[in-house]
């Protein structure tokens, strides 16, 4: 006796017939019929009393059918119940995610660590109203996420975030697909003399400061255009609508469908990372205990 064999038995005891209770479970009527006398053989019970017309149970039949419920409906719980717990043993980091700061780089990672952080489960969350307010992501670690993919440096880090470093972006020069700068294949600042260029305030971000400093000591004609703080969908949209050149990074090179970004010419790069704050609690920094030694790991081995 086996659990289709009592799954066959319900379903001929519902619709009546061999071949409407195959059809619910795409087999044969032929099929279902062998395997309901191999029960009823392994029993030593008759369930069904056959006729032209379809089948009915008999009394015995009529005995055992809420016993084969039971059984069954036990057998669900029991599944339900150990993929639960299967689940509950799994300590959950949620990881944020964004257009401004996409997972995917993380999550690259974490496929080829997972099988040895089997202890963890990842669970991405969407960072909400992110792209109107700024900072707004780095303000609500914690909060909404254990942690996120961002940049970082030592003025991020002041303000009461850890950082584990995963690798570096690249600086480029974000443009209208009709602006000329577009048709070149990397900018250098030669490029960008007597140009506006968007990027954000001095103070917000160290590698910022250093490759303003850079850029206007290499050619002072270039005008640094400010923005209100950290970058938000509006700057972007500045950018189109006032076809001026933007200071933008690695992941954010399809963000807008109007703006195209060509690599610019600097040794200045962007940390980034996963981002936690101060004091994560003791299972994130766990989590980040193991992840570092697992990675470091794995880069030796290459």
């Amino acid at each position: 006796m086996d659990i289709n064999q009592l799954q066959t038995f319900l379903r001929v005891s519902e619709y009546g017939s061999f071949t409407r209770a195959g059809e619910q479970s795409f087999i044969s009527g032929t099929a279902v019929m062998k395997q309901i006398n191999r029960l009823e053989i392994e029993l030593n019970l008759k369930l069904f009393d056959r006729t032209a017309t379809g089948v009915q149970l008999t009394p015995q039949g009529k005995k055992f059918k809420p016993y084969v419920q039971q059984v069954l409906d036990l057998l669900n719980t029991a599944v339900e119940e150990t993929r639960r717990v299967r689940t509950d043993d799994k300590r959950i980091i949620t990881i944020g995610t964004s257009l401004l700061h996409p997972a995917d780089p993380f999550m690259q990672l974490w496929q080829q660590v997972a099988p040895t952080m089997d202890k963890f489960q990842i669970r991405l969350v969407q960072l909400q109203e992110d792209l109107n307010s700024s900072n707004r992501e780095y303000a609500m670690l914690g909060r909404s996420s254990d942690l996120i993919v961002g940049t970082f440096d030592s003025t991020t880090l002041k303000h009461a975030f850890s950082a584990v470093k995963l690798g570096s972006y690249q600086f480029g020069i974000a443009v209208r697909s009709d602006n000329p700068l577009a048709q070149l294949d990397e900018i250098s600042f030669a490029d960008l003399a007597d140009q506006k260029v968007l990027m954000v305030p001095v103070g917000i971000s160290e590698k910022n400061d250093i490759l303003r400093q850079e850029m206007l000591a290499t050619v002072p004609s270039i005008h640094p255009i400010d923005t209100s703080g950290r970058y938000d969908i509006n700057t972007f949209n500045q950018t189109v609508e006032e076809n001026i050149a933007m200071i933008s990074l690695t992941p954010w090179k399809n963000i807008h469908p109007n703006l195209v970004t060509i690599p610019l010419k600097t040794d200045v790069t962007v940390a980034y990372g996963l981002l936690s704050t101060k004091f994560p609690g003791k299972k994130v920094a766990d989590f980040l205990h193991e992840f570092i030694k697992v990675d470091s790991r794995q880069h030796n081995k290459a």
